[in-house]
């Protein structure tokens, strides 16, 4: 049983900014926002797991940058 916090995410934040997506740091307020409403709470009567967290976020991560930048 698992969430995702502020602190989780800054964790998240500073991973991709050390394996080169520089231009992704910090994250926007609504991808931030974005991701702890999907992964800050328990979605009863589930749970989430650090791997449904890791690869959830990554998803919606990728997904927000590949949005941006197909539209500039």
């Amino acid at each position: 049983m698992s969430i995702l916090t502020k602190y989780k995410l800054r964790k998240i934040e500073d991973y991709y900014y050390r394996t080169g997506k520089r231009s992704w740091f910090p994250f926007p307020g609504e991808l931030k926002k974005k991701l702890l409403e999907t992964y800050g709470t328990e979605p009863f009567p589930y749970t989430w797991t650090e791997q449904d967290i890791h690869q959830g976020s990554r998803n919606i991560i990728f997904e927000y940058f590949s949005n941006k930048e197909n539209s500039q």
